[in-house]
């Protein structure tokens, strides 16, 4: 397990701060950043980047402040963030809370996420922006601006108040100060206040009594578990992709939970790797083992020997993982001979740097990469030889379908993704990544039936209704 003394910091700053909220801002300073936190979505949760560049850091963050400060200026005074929800299903003991990015509504009216299999009777609520809904939502009972300004500058002083309760380094405490005002000038926390507000009245007008979440403990459903333990609902989730102690915002601290933190009643997991290092964190959640519906197609995909001719590189969301893959690429281009085929498949929404853009683009035109397109995940596994990434789930699934895969690892970074001790994977530093060792990858036998057990694909599926059986 690597240092968590900051993210201990941290959790200490979330109690002082929370021992002088009042109750509706609860629920928001647990979901916000410094308590959800998230090495995917902000850098700073890097110990090793943090501890090499925090003085870049710190000039960074400065500079997100003020970005933040003029976006919050413009939700509340010219542009308000208005916010939706929407109900699906016959209402009755139990609900599944969905953000609309992770799932949409079908021609025949079902609302579908591919996380949990739904059918058309079982009830969900979907809240999130509007401009993210397929239909139109219902409208949620908002604040006035003279409200919001209150509650901002509750926020800020109550941010500036922990900050001289704790004891810390003065960069590590200046850059959580910096998080939190970035957090509260830019209006991110009104999501959560308007999620609490609106799953609270939904739960008392149709007397709930189950609560399902897409996501385990991301920050939103940090809001959804404090609502259940209010009403005196069971809280219900299932592991929503690959787990390592590199997701930050699995690790809750007592000091977190002594002042209010909740967490679900009963999780569903892939593998007991997750449950075993989960269970000192969580001792009142129940584990069970189960499938997640993102993987559960996998279960009839057989591996295979036979491989492609090309070199598969896969990138993750996350800048820093996508600028990483294509320092190896450069690398390797430099020194490739013409024979040597590398295919580049990006995330969908990949966030990336404007030189490593340049670079694909330049990549492309001289023939050293070609890049996947409309190719289908599975097809592009296929026909590779080995697959290369760092933190992204396509190494598990090229793993099931029997392909041998490099790990990259860059110290300044964490890993996300658990696929130690599975033969056919090696682990590299990104600074040794060399044909000899993708040849050598390529030659490697894969241990297909580990990596299937890992994932869960052994156990039966979680749809709505086992979800909600325990």
């Amino acid at each position: 397990m690597s240092d968590f003394s900051f993210e201990l910091l941290s959790a200490r700053f979330i109690a002082a701060a929370i021992r002088s909220a009042p109750e509706k801002l609860v629920s928001p300073i647990f979901a916000s950043p410094l308590s959800a936190r998230s090495p995917d979505l902000c850098i700073l949760w890097h110990p090793g980047y943090r501890k090499k560049h925090g003085l870049r850091l710190f000039v960074e963050s400065t500079a997100s402040l003020v970005e933040a400060f003029l976006r919050g200026l413009v939700k509340l005074l010219i542009h308000p963030t208005s916010f939706g929800y929407a109900l699906y299903g016959a209402i009755r003991e139990s609900i599944l809370v969905i953000p609309p990015m992770c799932g949409s509504e079908a021609p025949d009216g079902k609302y579908k996420t591919p996380y949990i299999e739904t059918d058309k009777n079982d009830a969900l609520f979907v809240f999130g922006l509007k401009r993210d809904f397929g239909k139109k939502p219902k409208d949620v009972d908002e604040l006035p601006i003279t409200e919001k300004a209150a509650l901002m500058f509750i926020l800020m002083k109550l941010g500036m108040s922990a900050l001289l309760k704790i004891k810390g380094g003065r960069l590590e405490k200046g850059l959580l100060l910096l998080k939190w005002f970035s957090w509260v000038l830019g209006l991110q926390w009104l999501h959560d206040y308007y999620l609490e507000d609106t799953l609270s009245k939904i739960v008392v007008t149709y007397d709930i009594k189950k609560i399902g979440c897409i996501h385990e403990m991301h920050f939103y459903a940090r809001v959804v578990w404090r609502v259940a333990a209010r009403y005196n609902c069971k809280g219900y989730t299932i592991q929503h992709a690959a787990f390592s102690p590199g997701k930050r915002w699995y690790f809750c601290f007592p000091e977190e939970l002594e002042s209010g933190l909740k967490l679900p009643d009963v999780m569903y997991v892939y593998s007991n790797r997750v449950s075993d290092l989960l269970k000192q964190y969580y001792k009142n959640t129940a584990f069970y083992s189960g499938c997640s519906t993102r993987y559960s197609h996998w279960k009839e995909i057989a591996g295979s020997d036979k491989r492609g001719g090309y070199f598969l590189f896969v990138g993750a969301l996350a800048r820093f993982d996508n600028d990483v893959l294509i320092s190896v690429l450069r690398k390797l281009a430099d020194t490739l001979h013409e024979n040597v085929l590398l295919r580049l498949r990006l995330h969908p929404f990949a966030d990336l740097s404007r030189g490593s853009e340049r670079w694909i683009n330049s990549g492309q035109r001289k023939g050293v990469i070609s890049l996947s397109k409309s190719t289908s995940l599975k097809d592009d596994i296929k026909n590779a030889s080995a697959v290369i990434g760092m933190s992204t789930t396509v190494l598990e699934e090229a793993l099931i379908m029997g392909r041998p895969v490099i790990q990259i690892t860059h110290p300044d970074y964490l890993e996300y993704i658990d696929i130690d001790g599975i033969a056919g994977v090696q682990k590299l530093g990104h600074m040794d990544v060399t044909l000899k060792t993708l040849e050598d990858a390529a030659g490697s036998t894969v241990d297909v039936d580990k990596m299937r057990s890992r994932l869960g694909l052994n156990n039966p599926v979680i749809t709505y209704k086992r979800l909600f059986e325990k």
